[in-house]
């Protein structure tokens, strides 16, 4: 259906009829799609089911599931509670919910849970990786001290670039030139990251640093080109002798 015969009225429902969407309903319990995303894509769902005083909402346990996809359903039993507390709404270790709402605040009590369950989704994925960055970033501090001695090693160095101060994973100082590392999880933001930092290093020109960005996995790492032309690129299971040549 063409636009330009319809008033912008009309636009907006059908818009607002897209944006929610009723997947399920049986008479006692029906299933609405938002347009809020977790961090895998999947559409955040909230139940409606009618009780004897007035109505249950809830995520159906979905968080918790999509949590248990990124390894972290321990982790998002631990935050969910706060969480769910902040929106006003609860979680019982299974799904986060709210429990004989009115129906005049049914709206309200969607928003919340959905909202609820996206932030606990997303706080969890947010733990897991900085956990996981950790325990690469000791590995490449334990990998660096053996492959040059400890006393050259630097961790978490900020260094200057040409218009900005950057923070880097390690920094190694070898025949009086520096060596920048950066770990580079698979995800558009994180190569965004070390692509900002490194072109600055980079535009000091003949005197910048060597720049080398380590990849957690390369086959799922985004925009490989674009950072490959940034910096040095090597895997973090190469072995020694790659990082001897990075650097």
């Amino acid at each position: 259906m063409s636009y330009a015969i319809q008033s912008v009225g009309n636009i907006a429902r059908e818009v607002a009829g897209a944006l929610v969407r009723l997947s399920i309903h049986d008479g006692q319990t029906a299933r609405l799609s938002t347009p809020l995303l977790y961090p895998g894509g999947a559409m955040v769902g909230v139940e409606i089911s009618r009780l004897r005083d007035g109505f249950l909402v809830t995520d159906a346990g979905a968080g918790r599931r999509e949590a248990g996809l990124l390894g972290g359903e321990r982790t998002f039993s631990r935050i969910a509670p706060e969480i769910a507390a902040r929106y006003g709404v609860r979680f019982d270790q299974n799904m986060i919910f709210d429990l004989e709402v009115a129906e005049d605040e049914l709206v309200v009590a969607v928003i919340s849970v959905a909202n609820a369950t996206k932030s606990a989704v997303e706080t969890t994925a947010l733990h897991l990786a900085s956990t996981e960055h950790s325990d690469y970033r000791a590995f490449l501090w334990t990998r660096l001290e053996r492959i040059y001695e400890p006393k050259s090693v630097f961790r978490n160095r900020e260094v200057r670039g040409s218009s900005d101060e950057w923070k880097f994973d390690a920094v190694v100082e070898f025949n009086q030139r520096l060596s920048l590392f950066e770990i580079v999880a698979p995800h558009p933001n994180a190569v965004s990251s070390a692509v900002t930092k490194f072109l600055d290093i980079r535009d000091l020109g003949e005197s910048a640093p060597r720049r080398i960005a380590v990849l957690t996995d390369q086959d799922e790492t985004p925009h490989l080109p674009v950072l490959a032309r940034t910096a040095r690129v090597v895997r973090m299971n190469d072995p020694d002798e790659a990082f001897r040549r990075a650097a």
